[in-house]
């Protein structure tokens, strides 16, 4: 005789549902009568199709159900073994291990277009041949466009430039449609999928923006951000001491976007953080989180928002009522 577990959980149970659905297409009425039978079995389906949505594995909609007339009678619970169980656990991992998939790919093709790159929570330091030093972020790219390492573009990631005085010779630092032209001077240079921003630690520098065309000269302690296609520009300052304080392992953040943030912490976490409530991106947010333990860092960022944060699989991490 097999034994049988019985999840109380609704989300346990809703788990168990995803892959009995797969096992066995004849449970599909039994499923119904679950899923009819209670508020928390409807919310608990819609949570799993959120996370199955957001790493890209969700199968097809089996809560068409809704719009049927069912008479309802008491449903039998999923009856999943404990290996059945695990092969929802391993189903889970191979879901994580394709967000590592999806992310690694174009990391083969950066790697061929960088000269320097850095992994997961790795930072390095860089010494050109004009005697400046760049110091990479994790999971950042950087390619050196001329002999004499006056010219570099930030491919990926975000990078701090303590630049060597050379006025015959400016230093022009790009990324994106950002760039960044100085003489000696000492900045940080953010790239993000869509946006670009730049902060002066001392010196001066001279941001020239592509598209729409703008150039502005930024001080010691302001911060620059563009946002491509929407054209949006945005000024702040900080503290100079403050800028890429993600050196020493502290991340300042003033009045700015959770998709921002946790485009951040992504770099300093293996897998996938995925923001399960897309309203979230968008909240602002101020406050000091420690690069050295990124689960605690999001778990703070959590509870700064009145959301939760889970580890659903060693490489995926939710953000959101989930």
């Amino acid at each position: 005789m097999r034994t049988v577990d019985k999840p109380q959980d609704p989300l346990e149970q809703a788990a168990d549902w995803q892959i009995r659905l797969q096992e066995e297409p004849d449970a599909r009425a039994d499923f119904e009568q679950w899923l009819m039978e209670s508020d928390a079995h409807r919310a608990a389906w819609r949570k799993m199709e959120t996370l199955w949505s957001a790493l890209g594995e969700l199968p097809a909609k089996p809560e068409a159900a809704y719009s049927r007339s069912v008479v309802l009678k008491p449903s039998r619970p999923p009856q999943l073994t404990t290996r059945s169980r695990r092969r929802w656990l391993a189903l889970a991992t191979a879901a994580g291990v394709a967000a590592i998939a999806a992310i690694m790919a174009p990391q083969a093709t950066m790697a061929l277009r960088a000269d320097y790159q850095t992994g997961v929570a790795q930072i390095r330091t860089v010494h050109l041949a004009d005697g400046s030093t760049v110091v990479l972020s994790p999971q950042s790219a950087l390619k050196v466009l001329d002999a004499d390492g006056r010219q570099v573009e930030l491919l990926k990631g975000q990078a701090y430039f303590h630049v060597a005085r050379d006025p015959q010779h400016p230093f022009i630092a790009h990324a994106g449609q950002l760039s960044v032209r100085v003489l000696g001077t000492a900045f940080d240079l953010d790239l993000h999928q869509d946006a670009a921003e730049v902060a002066l630690e001392h010196g001066q520098v001279q941001a020239e923006n592509a598209q729409p065309p703008l150039s502005e000269r930024l001080m010691p302690g302001q911060r620059l951000k563009f946002s491509w296609p929407s054209g949006k520009v945005e000024r702040s300052s900080l503290e100079p001491t403050q800028v890429a304080a993600w050196r020493t392992g502290s991340l300042f953040i003033e009045n700015q976007s959770v998709a921002d943030i946790v485009d951040q912490l992504q770099r300093y976490t293996s897998g996938w953080i995925v923001i399960t409530d897309p309203s979230l991106k968008t909240r602002r947010i101020t406050g000091v989180y420690d690069l050295n333990n990124p689960p605690r860092a999001l778990k703070a960022l959590a509870q700064s928002l009145g959301v939760n944060s889970r580890q659903m699989t060693p490489w995926v991490h939710t953000l959101g009522n989930f």
